[in-house]
C-alpha cells in the first residue's frame, strides 16, 4: 500500500510536506552529500537580496545554556550570483525550488521576485518579513496592511 503526502499550496504541487526551514539548509548544495534532494517535497533555500550581503562579522554564533543564538546577517550571493552559480545545481533536481527573499524595501522584495519569477527553476517565494538584521523589513512586516503592501 502506498500512501498519498501530497499537497497543494496555491498553485504549488509538493509530493510531500517535507522540507527544510529557509536559512538552515543554504542552497541545497551544503546537504546533498547527506541527503537526497529529490526526496523533500520542497527546496527552501536560504535568503537571495538586491546585492550580495557579506553578513555580519563573526563572531556570528553564540553558545547558551540550552540554546544557540546566530546573527549570521543574511549573507547570500545577491540575485545575479543566486542566478548564475544556485539555479544550475538546483535544475537537477526535481522538488520546487522556492526562494527566501529578503530586501530593505518595498522595492528591493519586488526586484528579487520580478528577476527570479522569469527563471524556470524558481518555483514559489517565500517573503522574509520578520529578520531582525533589516530594520526596514520590520517596517513593514509588523502590520497586516503593511505586508498586503
Amino acid at each position: 500500500m502506498t500512501v498519498d503526502l501530497s499537497v497543494t499550496i496555491g498553485n504549488l504541487k509538493l509530493a510531500n510536506p517535507v522540507m527544510p526551514a529557509s536559512g538552515t539548509f543554504g542552497y541545497g548544495q551544503e546537504y546533498a552529500g547527506l541527503i537526497d534532494l529529490n526526496d523533500l517535497g520542497a527546496i527552501v533555500s536560504k535568503a537571495v537580496s538586491p546585492a550580495p550581503r557579506p553578513g555580519n562579522k563573526p563572531p556570528r554564533m553564540v553558545e547558551l545554556k540550552g540554546a544557540l543564538l546566530n546573527s549570521i546577517g543574511l549573507q547570500n550571493p545577491g540575485i545575479e550570483g543566486f542566478i548564475e552559480k544556485k539555479i544550475p545545481f538546483l535544475r537537477q533536481f526535481k522538488p520546487p525550488v522556492v526562494v527566501n527573499v529578503v530586501g530593505n524595501s518595498i522595492e528591493e522584495y519586488r526586484q528579487v521576485v520580478e528577476a527570479l519569477d522569469a527563471i524556470d527553476r524558481v518555483d514559489g517565494f517565500e517573503i522574509n518579513l520578520s529578520c531582525p538584521n533589516v530594520q526596514k523589513g520590520l517596517e513593514f512586516g509588523t502590520t497586516v496592511d503593511g505586508v498586503a503592501r
